[in-house]
């Protein structure tokens, strides 16, 4: 007799712990969830990142405001924080539209309408030391003259 009430203590011991574990977990496991989310919103962004070639070369950060709605969609975009480049910020607006649609948030994220900001940061242009057996060309003029060239040493390449 004695067994079986230590046996049944002991299930309900494991029984009443078990439902604090999992109510511990549950917000890890959101927090995961949305972690992901975003990560996931930051890749397809940085997928659609092109450095405009009239941009300065000393590059920027600028912050851009989003709002997407239930099923991910861009409902609009606004510049929060400029670069100081009319080019760049307008590359960053662009590449937050070419961007979407995102994909749908968790269902975490009670929220209809879901507004984020996104540093976008354009690094710098770095200069490349030349390394060619022919030295860059210095116009789109001289360009065209080596193109040329090339094509009558060529033949088809």
């Amino acid at each position: 007799m004695q067994m079986k009430f230590l046996l049944l203590a002991a299930l309900l011991g494991v029984l009443a712990a078990f439902p604090a574990y999992v109510q511990a977990e549950a917000p890890d496991a959101q927090e995961n969830s949305i972690k992901a989310w975003k990560r996931q919103v930051s890749n397809q962004l940085v997928s659609k990142r092109t450095y405009p070639r009239n941009s300065p070369a000393e590059g920027g950060t600028a912050k851009v405001l989003f709002v997407l709605d239930r099923t991910g969609n861009l409902i609009s975009c606004a510049l929060v924080e400029s670069t100081g480049s009319s080019e760049l910020d307008a590359a960053a607006l662009a590449m937050v539209e070419a961007a979407a649609p995102f994909p749908e948030p968790p269902a975490e994220i009670e929220e209809d309408s879901l507004h984020l900001t996104a540093p976008i940061i354009f690094k710098a242009k770095t200069t490349r030391l030349w390394s060619g057996s022919v030295p860059p060309a210095e116009s789109a003029a001289e360009q065209a003259k080596i193109d040329a060239r090339m094509r009558s040493i060529c033949r088809g390449c």
